[in-house]
């Protein structure tokens, strides 16, 4: 048995004749017809969370977000009875499930995919004609009546609402339910990291604070094998700002920008931004660089720097940076490595890099917030730059040149501790193995890479057109496994990714979600 959101025609089918069983042989609601099927007329704008097994479609909700509202038909105009406020209304209608299935956990399993989806997508009120049959249960889960019922006699509904604020039943008992997350960010925490964020606040100016601190940067160092780290407090995209402003305030002025993904190609705008004058060494969508092309470039005399995305997790691929890094520095020049995604997942010594950018989240596994930039060059002061991308100021006070929060810093430094030893990258690598021959059973086609450049942090499945990316996610997200789709550069390739940065991730909720892949789209 699976629940996924309908998307083919075949499902749809099944669902109008489900209709059809229900509300007109059932429940005279409607004209009975020869065709034996019922097409509701909202169809266009339902969508459907299915229960099947099998290939047989056993039980279904619609829900539909677009005013006007079956139920606002009915009232002519719900607004004029419910007074209420509510930012993002939701109506949930046509639950049917097969007779012989009424007994078992069937609608359970349904309504809290259902929900599922609802908070989800961040819907604060939820609508319903709910038959009068069902009074006691609608009670139960907190709708509340709010108009005199409607319908006929023989098919008779009651208005109602159900709030989803805070203390809500729903929300809270949904909300422990357990979560699945091959998402590349953001990330699981450890139970010792978890517990540093309750931790009472204090001043960033204590002796505390800065002993704190220092001894986090020791560790940073240590991990990237890097003579220097700064800490500034921001995400990611800060670190390889302040990287792009120190380049600036060198007067390297001429970049070559390696991209093969979305995050070279966003370093690409990035550094534009910054005025620099940059030419990019762009190749298609997950391939590799020609090294020989690379340094042919790079003898032109052209560039005073390269930079480059280590972990391209937008397609998987690990470029090479040992090889890019020795044809730099043949040339003599400076290179500046985006690491974001590397960083804590990937055990590399980045000591012939002269910058590398990484953050305090994603496989470092602590709170995104914290900006992190090691540096094996001397950082020079800017004196026409913004004073939050100086590196040189903020590395001459400890990483402390404003407000830092205790609490962000406090869960890096604990999330940190777990690096002692190399055992979170091998489990990255056993997790990647493990989904991989799993998905290869599937015969699901997997992007491809040099055997050098496999990233294990991350895989990529090019979905045949027969299958859609949006409708595998969003089915997995209802069933509480979250992969990453929803990227328009993922989305215009019909790609799924599937993440192992997360500590918490077991070889059991892998198999059960090959299991779930297997009876939602088959063997391929």
């Amino acid at each position: 048995m699976i629940y996924k959101i309908a998307n083919t025609a075949e499902e749809y089918e099944q669902i109008f004749k489900l209709n059809y069983e229900t509300f007109v042989e059932e429940i005279p609601q409607h004209e009975k017809n020869e065709t034996k099927k019922l097409k509701d007329k909202f169809h266009d704008k339902n969508i459907y969370i299915i229960a099947k097994k099998k290939n047989d479609v056993i039980g279904m909700i619609s829900l539909s977000d677009q005013r006007p509202f079956s139920l606002d038909l009915k009232l002519n105009d719900i607004d004029k009875y419910y007074k209420g406020d509510y930012k993002k209304p939701v109506e949930i209608r046509l639950l049917s499930i097969k007779e012989q299935y009424r007994k078992t956990k069937v609608f359970t399993e349904l309504l809290q995919r259902t929900f599922n989806y609802i908070i989800q997508n961040a819907y604060d009120i939820v609508f319903i004609s709910g038959t009068t049959r069902q009074e006691k249960l609608y009670n139960h889960l907190g709708f509340v009546k709010f108009h005199e019922n409607v319908g006929t006699k023989e098919a008779e509904y009651m208005p109602m609402y159900l709030k989803l604020d805070n203390g809500n039943k729903v929300i809270e008992r949904l909300a422990k339910a357990q979560r699945i997350n091959f998402l590349p960010g953001p990330v699981d925490l450890s139970e010792d990291v978890i517990a540093k964020l309750s931790k009472q606040l204090y001043s960033h100016r204590s002796n505390e604070f800065v002993a704190l601190t220092k001894d986090t940067l020791v560790k940073i160092e240590n991990i990237l094998n890097v003579k220097q780290a700064t800490i500034l407090h921001g995400s990611a995209t800060l670190a390889n700002e302040a990287i792009m402003a120190q380049l600036k305030g060198r007067n390297l002025l001429n970049g070559l920008v390696l991209a093969n993904g979305e995050f070279g190609n966003r370093l690409v705008r990035e550094t534009k931004r910054h005025g620099l004058n940059i030419e990019s060494y762009s190749v298609g969508f997950g391939e590799s660089f020609d090294l020989d092309v690379l340094s042919d470039k790079l003898k032109s005399g052209n560039y005073d720097f390269v930079y480059v995305v280590h972990n391209e997790t937008s397609v998987g691929i690990l470029n090479d940076l040992d090889e890019i890094t020795r044809i730099v520095k043949e040339n003599n020049l400076v290179l500046a490595v985006d690491a974001v995604s590397a960083v804590g997942a990937i055990k590399y010594s980045y000591k012939d890099v002269d910058y590398v950018a990484c953050s305090s989240g994603k496989a470092f596994c602590s709170v995104a917030g914290l900006a992190i930039v090691g540096s094996n060059c001397e950082l020079v002061p800017l004196e026409n730059t913004p004073l939050y991308l100086d590196l040189h100021y903020a590395n001459k006070l400890t990483s402390i040149p404003f407000t830092q929060p205790s609490i962000l810093m406090e869960a890096l430094n604990t999330a940190l501790d777990a690096f002692k030893t190399d055992e979170r990258y091998e489990k990255v690598k056993e997790k990647y193995s493990y989904m991989k021959e799993g998905l290869k059973q599937l015969n699901l086609p997997i992007m491809k890479f040099k055997e050098k450049e496999v990233s294990p942090v991350i895989i990529t499945v090019e979905l045949p057109k027969s299958i859609c990316s949006l409708n595998v996610g969003s089915s997995l997200a209802i069933n509480n496994i979250f992969i990453h789709y929803k990227s328009s550069y993922l989305q215009e390739r019909n790609i799924i990714q599937f993440s192992f940065i997360n500590i918490n991730t077991t070889k059991n909720e892998i198999d059960y979600t090959l299991n779930i892949l297997k009876q939602m789209i088959g063997d391929y």
